[in-house]
């Protein structure tokens, strides 16, 4: 009787070779996400800048198959907004308004609007994501032919 041999193992190599590509390119496709976004972050025209430690405070981290953005200083309340409050002053507030100065020891301030910048950001570095994984998907499969 004539047999023929089917082996696995030269296969499992090759599918485990063909995982450990794929996990590179997976943690590629987060690393271009998490830039993205943090340029975007960096980059938003959605505030004006005063002192620049908001915007200096902005980082982004990859770990393995996740990464993030954050940011501190302002962030909070540039993100979410402020509700109305009270400002007190230790011991007196100086502001001006139409260039005129004023004194204070207490203003009522009617609060901010949101600004969703990270929100952005995270979009945006979903979108990064989603292309570098196409573009990496076709260069994977080229090369395969």
């Amino acid at each position: 009787m004539f047999a023929a041999r089917v082996e696995a193992a030269d296969t499992a190599r090759q599918l485990e070779e063909l995982g450990r590509s794929f996990e590179r390119v997976a943690v590629d496709v987060v690393d271009a996400g998490v830039r993205a976004a943090e340029k975007a972050a960096r980059g938003t025209a959605l505030w004006k800048d005063r002192s620049g430690g908001t915007r200096g405070s902005i980082r982004g981290e990859v770990s393995g198959l996740s990464g993030k953005v954050s940011a501190g200083r302002a962030a909070r309340f540039l993100e979410l907004g402020t509700g109305p409050h009270v400002i007190r002053g230790n011991p007196i507030l100086r502001f001006e308004v139409g260039g005129a100065v004023f004194f204070r020891r207490s203003v009522r301030h009617p609060g901010t609007r949101p600004r969703p910048f990270m929100a952005e950001a995270a979009h945006i570095g979903e979108m990064a994501m989603r292309l570098e994984a196409e573009v990496r998907l076709s260069q994977f499969a080229r090369s395969a032919r």
